[in-house]
């Protein structure tokens, strides 16, 4: 399987995954299958923004070759639907059962990129980017399975333990494939960004700083969530900037988007760290999955690895062609978004407690 083969296969995944998620939203709606929005975020995660992970991580990063990449689109399928189907049981040792071959993919995938980047001489940022986002994933992984199992690690209740696996999801494994692709393409570029780099490592380091201060300090926590409500605002930022020398119309409109629904959602998530560590919550956990969640991970996170995606095909596509020219970037047109409806029904398993 060759490395276009593999991007056309993922994609196709990827498609798919969203038809059977489109699905599973319509049948929560209805009432019609025991999922609240944090569910539907996670099974977001597995099924569509996973996929396009592995396909943007194909393109831009040496240490996922192809021998990880044939293995990751082979196994993400199955994983996908048993991860699914871990959601209709109550947490107990079938549901735990069925999460665990999307913890094992994670893991495979994890240990695949860790051996190859050690043992590549291309250490650049792009290919630790891609090797952290691995590891997130598997993380991810692990605590899913947690969650599905019931169990409750160092005192944490739901929706904390499934939230802690929306949070890897998300803001590690996809937003450090983000900061990867927006690396090489700058680097394709050869454009002088000085303050680019060190917001990129900010934003791949804060998620594992949040986690600790789960367990060490609220005082760590705060400040991490802080941190990342202004470093992961900072690199959209730059993201917006340089999307005006994208190739792609459309890859410049879905990147701009996707950086004003970041910039709401890390506004939310700010003021929900300020107003936390006084005692007084700004929204309560399910409102914030549902505006700070929702904007993140069907914002940001799907329209920015759909940008990336089609912006680096792209430029693999020219740069085969011989095609080198870069077209002068369109004018800035200012769009406001329409209102999109945001579903009411939260965390179905949290209410009933």
């Amino acid at each position: 399987m060759n490395t276009r083969t593999l991007e056309f296969r993922t994609a196709v995944s990827s498609l798919l995954g969203a038809g059977l998620w489109s699905a599973l939203a319509v049948l929560a709606g209805l009432r019609r299958a025991p999922l609240g929005v944090i569910e539907l975020l996670a099974l977001f995660a597995v099924l569509v923004v996973v996929p396009l992970g592995i396909n943007l991580a194909s393109m831009v990063s040496s240490v996922f070759d192809e021998g990880v990449g044939r293995a990751a689109f082979l196994l993400q399928p199955i994983a996908a639907i048993a991860a699914a189907a871990s959601f209709w049981p109550g947490p107990r040792i079938i549901a735990a059962a069925l999460a665990v071959p999307w913890f094992s993919l994670g893991a495979l995938v994890a240990w695949a990129c860790v051996l190859s980047f050690a043992r590549r001489q291309d250490r650049s940022l792009t290919s630790f980017a891609v090797t952290l986002g691995a590891i997130d994933l598997a993380l991810a992984g692990g605590w899913l399975v947690m969650s599905r199992a019931g169990l409750h690690p160092m005192g944490f209740q739901e929706p904390i333990v499934l939230l802690t696996a929306v949070h890897f999801h998300y803001i590690g494994f996809a937003v450090a494939l983000i900061a990867a692709s927006a690396l090489r393409v700058v680097e394709t570029r050869a454009v002088r960004m000085t303050f680019f780099r060190p917001v990129v490592w900010l934003t791949l380091l804060l998620p594992f700083v949040l986690a600790a201060g789960f367990v060490i300090s609220p005082v760590l926590r705060s400040a991490a969530a802080l941190g990342l409500a202004l470093t992961v605002p900072a690199l959209a930022g730059y993201l917006f900037w340089f999307a005006r020398s994208f190739h792609v119309r459309v890859a410049r409109i879905y990147l701009r988007l996707g950086v004003a629904a970041a910039w709401v959602a890390m506004g939310l998530a700010g003021v929900y760290a300020i107003t936390d560590y006084v005692g007084k919550p700004f929204l309560t956990i399910p409102g914030m999955a549902t505006t700070h969640g929702v904007l993140n991970g069907l914002g940001f996170v799907l329209l920015g690895m759909l940008a990336l995606s089609i912006e680096v095909h792209e430029q693999k596509r020219q740069k085969y062609s011989g095609a080198e020219e870069v077209p002068e970037a369109a004018p800035i047109r200012r769009k406001r978004p329409s209102a999109v409806a945001i579903p009411e029904f939260v965390a179905r398993e949290f209410y009933d407690r």
